[in-house]
């Protein structure tokens, strides 16, 4: 049997503008240098960006405007990008601000095949949406930056898997990635590589990897994680990302990793897919995983199961 494989490229874009054409052309630029043929004369089946790489990260302000450059799929940035992966015949995935029909904003990712089509993401219930939506929304200082996604966009509605290139794929969306639920979730639904599209910075950089790390450790799937990179100026603060784009394997190993704050960098990498299945074999931690705890935590958070009141203090420890 041939070993299953999927070459995978990370560009770690950044230090956008509010350019945007100019900032689609750069992005163009390096995904031709990605999807290039390596010495084998192969190129990637993959190139992977970060979150919102059509624009420069603006959810550090409500004083200005932004929702003009919210764009429907299919729109503009899916046709250029729908374009490239058929020119170059590879796929792409890459962060964006969806607008939908409904005039509902969200901070998505979308995944082109190399046909230039837009893949559809399957719910748990089987439904299809053209882009997995972010999950959880920051709304907090991060350092001196303030965050605040929940005023700019409205949050997914599930975890979503998307079937291509001979495997299944899971996604998180920067401040998802924090929940291991999400993580164990997407294992459940039959994912063995997640990719965690990113624009994290500040003191997230301390642990980022090791984090990633731990998440590739429990839930035993690859992690091709991107990340934006540099400093970037908009609604007149500049932020410096931290980069640290990377490939972590099933066992929460780092086998490949960009600099940290330097943009533009290309981060290539050939996954193992039987891995997955190996790693999960000679470690269980599927079979030992405990579902009536996961239903404690569900209830716990919802609500809907309170925890017992602490005990008084006893006589002798009042005394």
């Amino acid at each position: 049997m041939q070993p299953r494989t999927l070459d995978v490229a990370i560009v770690q874009a950044g230090e956008l503008t509010e350019d945007l054409p100019g900032n689609l052309a750069r992005l163009s630029a390096l995904i031709r240098a990605a999807a290039a043929p390596d010495s084998s004369g192969a190129g990637p089946g993959l190139v992977v960006l970060p979150e919102l790489v059509t624009t420069p990260y603006f959810c550090t302000s409500h004083a200005v405007d932004r929702s003009g450059w919210a764009q429907t799929i299919p729109g503009p940035a899916t046709d250029l990008f729908g374009d490239l992966a058929r020119e170059l015949g590879c796929a792409i995935a890459f962060g964006m601000f969806e607008r939908t029909a409904h005039d509902v904003t969200h901070n998505s990712v979308v995944l082109v095949d190399s046909s230039g089509e837009v893949v559809t993401w399957r719910t748990p219930e089987g439904g299809g949406v053209p882009a997995y939506r972010k999950l959880s929304l920051p709304a907090s200082m991060v350092g001196d930056v303030d965050i605040d996604e929940k005023y700019h966009f409205a949050p997914g509605q599930s975890p979503v898997t998307a079937d291509l290139l001979g495997t299944r794929l899971g996604c998180v969306v920067c401040y998802d990635r924090t929940f291991p639920e999400n993580w164990a979730v997407a294992r459940a639904l039959g994912a063995e590589v997640v990719l965690a599209i990113v624009s994290s910075l500040g003191s997230r950089e301390d642990l980022f990897l090791s984090e990633l790390q731990t998440r590739a450790l429990e839930s035993q799937t690859w992690i091709v994680a991107a990340n934006r990179a540099g400093p970037e100026t908009v609604n007149g603060v500049t932020v410096d990302y931290f980069g640290l784009s990377c490939v972590i394997a099933p066992n929460g190993e780092i086998v490949a990793q960009a600099k940290a704050h330097v943009s533009d960098e290309i981060v290539r990498f050939t996954l193992d897919l039987d891995s997955v299945a190996a790693t999960r074999a000679s470690f269980p931690l599927a079979r030992d995983r405990r579902a009536d705890v996961l239903r404690l935590l569900a209830d716990l958070t919802a609500g809907t199961v309170r925890p017992a009141p602490r005990a008084a203090p006893a006589a002798a420890e009042v005394a």
